[in-house]
């Protein structure tokens, strides 16, 4: 191509829907990366349920995720704590969670909370630099 830019269109096939600016708010990052991927797995199985409550096992949650028990545990936890779930159980039942519809903002990526970066490469030793 001579304009160097790509044309054409991506296709992924089928995908999950998520709610909107789970991102772009900056909620994502604060959840890490195991509460996320719990979170996402949990909207998926609203969408295929077709409501904000449903029922869903460890077991399925497990096999969703590949998280183990005891992570899933704390990210629900996590998430309960940040508004995002809530769940109930009966003592030898599945969890029945409900997904309340948030209302995230969108916020400018210079102010979403990120994680400090350590220097790369050769100059952040010093190695790379040369002395004259």
């Amino acid at each position: 191509m001579a304009s160097g830019k790509l044309k054409g269109t991506v296709e992924i096939g089928r995908f999950t829907k998520i709610p909107y600016r789970l991102f772009g708010s900056g909620t994502a990052r604060i959840l890490k990366s195991s509460a996320t991927l719990l979170y996402v797995a949990l909207c998926d199985h609203a969408n295929r349920h077709g409501s904000n409550t449903f029922k869903a096992s460890d077991r399925a949650l497990e096999s969703d995720t590949a998280l183990s028990t005891r992570t899933i545990c704390n990210a629900r936890k996590r998430l309960l704590e940040k508004g995002l779930i809530t769940c109930t159980r009966a003592e030898g039942q599945s969890y029945v969670y409900t997904l309340p519809v948030p209302s995230w903002s969108w916020v400018p990526l210079a102010e979403r909370p990120r994680m400090k970066l350590k220097p790369r490469a050769y100059t952040a030793t010093g190695a790379g630099t040369r002395k004259t």
